[in-house]
């Protein structure tokens, strides 16, 4: 079998199923997520979240156990993922370890800047700052070990390698909140900017430092996270006042 069929075959069985998990979970509520991320808001006091705005062991299943059969098969996805990919696909996933939010300026134009759109980048800025308090608890409620450790013979393609728990993928879960946000502000091009971002989530899995769950467990949290965070009144004001800067 090839590199590609192995991706297509069991790599979308496995993504489906534990996407729709992702969707799907009810285990009943934990305080542990609480406690952690209480302990992060020391440092990083949310404006658009509550303390118990998202209930990370009922919205996330848990991730597979470490060298299970399950993990094993992920590994065998993401070498099929590396050998598969082009060297401008390991080119812009390297690129994306550092990734910014105008990376969308690929869908949305040049003009999509911080010079450009000011009030859009505080307003970014402040979602990312609320939406850290969350993704670092996650990280720290399952501590996954990352595919690399599970099978040391599975190289990384990046120098910058991450030390933090696999599950769920903060970028994966970045990449999710972002387009989320921006389709707010363009909603004409919703399906191009979810595209970019479900890109993100599969280049992690190219570099070799997320299973597959591990994306899409991250894409299911950036949604949630945006979805509570429009209940705020505080972020429907900045939402508006953002924008003004998109008036055509």
């Amino acid at each position: 079998m090839s590199p590609r069929s192995l991706l297509l075959a069991p790599g979308l069985a496995l993504a489906l199923v534990f996407a729709t998990a992702c969707q799907t979970a009810t285990r009943p509520p934990s305080h542990v997520e609480a406690a952690l991320a209480k302990s992060t808001a020391d440092t990083v006091v949310p404006k658009y979240l509550g303390p118990d705005s998202i209930d990370l062991r009922t919205l996330l299943p848990e991730p597979p156990a470490a060298n299970s059969p399950y993990s094993d098969g992920e590994i065998l996805i993401i070498r099929a993922a590396q050998s598969d990919a082009s060297p401008e696909s390991r080119a812009r996933a390297i690129a994306e370890d550092d990734m910014k939010v105008w990376l969308f300026a690929e869908i949305l134009g040049p003009a999509f800047n911080a010079k450009d759109k000011p009030k859009t980048a505080a307003f970014i800025r402040q979602i990312e700052r609320d939406s850290s308090v969350v993704t670092s608890a996650a990280k720290k409620v399952w501590n996954r070990p990352r595919p690399f450790v599970q099978d040391p013979g599975l190289r990384p393609l990046t120098s910058d390698v991450p030390t933090s728990g696999s599950y769920p993928s903060g970028h994966t879960t970045r990449a999710a909140i972002w387009s989320e946000t921006l389709v707010l502000l363009a909603p004409e091009k919703a399906d191009a900017i979810r595209a970019r971002a479900r890109l993100i989530g599969f280049d992690r899995i190219i570099l070799g430092v997320h299973f597959p769950s591990d994306v899409a467990a991250g894409n299911a949290l950036g949604k949630a996270i945006v979805e509570e965070m429009k209940k705020s009144g505080e972020f429907q004001k900045d939402l508006e006042e953002a924008r003004g800067e998109w008036v055509q």
